[in-house]
């Protein structure tokens, strides 16, 4: 064998390897769409947008608030993180993370982590080609 040949697997399981933390926060945001809002819609197809009635079932009791409390206070250390502490995503990427995150945290964290790993993955020119789109 070539030397040159002897990078090529290693070039593709370096590949695969950075995309292994994009794919755990893909399969986190859609766990973490699909699981609360199963919960969410049936409520809000019930009661409609009555927003003391939320509030109440919400902080129905210490249980229920601490889970109300620890969501409010996560949402907002990451619009926090992500309006101004954080410079590595775009202004596009902030604006989709932002809006994510008012959906709820298990929303807005994963895509967070998801669009920053993608950026440093870009950044540090493991870009491997997409499987789905032809080579020119």
């Amino acid at each position: 064998m070539q030397p040159h040949q002897n990078n090529r697997p290693r070039a593709k399981a370096r590949s695969r390897t950075g995309r292994l933390p994009e794919l755990a926060y893909a399969a986190l945001l859609a766990a973490g769409v699909a699981l609360p809002f199963a919960q969410a819609v049936p409520w809000f197809v019930a009661h409609g947008p009555d927003a003391p009635r939320f509030l109440d079932d919400l902080f129905a009791n210490r249980i229920s608030s601490f889970f109300g409390w620890d969501v409010i206070v996560a949402v907002l250390a990451l619009l926090f993180t992500v309006t101004v502490a954080d410079t590595s995503l775009t202004a596009r990427q902030r604006v989709l993370t932002v809006l994510g995150s008012l959906l709820g945290a298990s929303v807005g964290l994963p895509l967070y982590l998801l669009l920053r790993q993608r950026n440093r993955r870009l950044r540090s020119g493991d870009a491997a080609p997409d499987a789905s789109r032809p080579s020119p």
